[in-house]
């Protein structure tokens, strides 16, 4: 396939149409997201042009249904940026799992790397009083997350994260299973508890002592992500922590947050 022209006007029609045929709005996501999917959905789908994508969305509900999901970006790799996971691990959880109940937030969840990575650390301390909270946007994204298996080509995109891990000697001490049914060898005692939720619709008040949303702002432009920040700022506990992607930035809230480490985005809210 050669190169797909889509210009402004076409992708303004896409997301306009998928808005009249879904009950998702993606009209404040970042343009040049919106167009980069959709130019690799349509190589994907071996679609060639705009008006046959439409036509296609109006043909059948299930691609409509694979297009929405294919926007949802899921986590791509288990221990992203191993150099934070080893902080969390030695700066933030012990004191964190010093107190008697833990709540922490996944918002917009869609693969399960996040939930599993999480869930195999808090499972070396052990520690029953935990919850994590698991939001997501699509109505299968939790049966997927709840039977998520992983096979080799997982194991290929994580094994260098897994090296630089301080406690964790090679890839056996985190999968077990069979070669392309593998799940996540984590001893974690604590609740998961799923919620289908738009992140823009929270309602969360000082509910969380840890929300780790990391890369997902870039996906937003300025006015959703003035929107989403104060709701997730809302949603922490005083002297909670916030944990975004290594390109994300606070902006308007920066005010309400220390950042705590310079190397990483890791954030502990003010007090006052």
């Amino acid at each position: 396939m050669s190169e797909l022209k889509i210009f402004v006007p076409d992708v303004n029609q896409v997301y306009s149409e998928i808005k009249s045929l879904s009950d998702f709005d993606f009209i404040d996501y970042a343009f040049s997201f919106k167009r980069r999917r959709i130019i690799l959905f349509m190589k994907t789908q071996k679609v060639f042009n705009v008006d046959d994508l439409i036509y296609r969305f109006n043909q059948s509900d299930k691609f409509v249904s694979d297009f929405v999901r294919f926007l949802f970006v899921p986590q791509t790799e288990l221990f992203r940026d191993a150099e934070l996971w080893n902080y969390l691990n030695e700066k933030i959880f012990p004191k964190l799992l010093l107190k008697k109940d833990v709540n922490i937030h996944i918002p917009c969840c869609t693969g399960g790397e996040e939930v599993y990575s999480l869930m195999f650390f808090l499972g070396l301390f052990q520690s029953s009083g935990v919850t994590i909270t698991v939001s997501y946007p699509l109505s299968e994204n939790e049966n997927f997350i709840k039977n998520r298996k992983f096979n080799q080509q997982d194991l290929k995109k994580c094994v260098k994260n897994i090296e630089l891990l301080n406690n964790v000697l090679n890839p056996e001490d985190v999968f077990i299973g069979q070669t392309n049914q593998m799940r996540i060898n984590h001893f974690y005692r604590g609740n998961v508890n799923f919620k289908k939720e738009k992140i823009m619709n929270q309602q969360y008040i000082s509910e969380f002592d840890l929300v780790l949303f990391r890369n997902r702002l870039i996906y937003f432009n300025e006015d959703l992500q003035s929107t989403v920040l104060p709701k997730i700022n809302a949603s922490i506990k005083k002297g909670g922590y916030l944990i975004l992607g290594e390109k994300e930035i606070l902006g308007q809230m920066s005010g309400k947050f220390k950042k705590i480490t310079s190397k990483l985005s890791v954030y502990k809210k003010r007090i006052f």
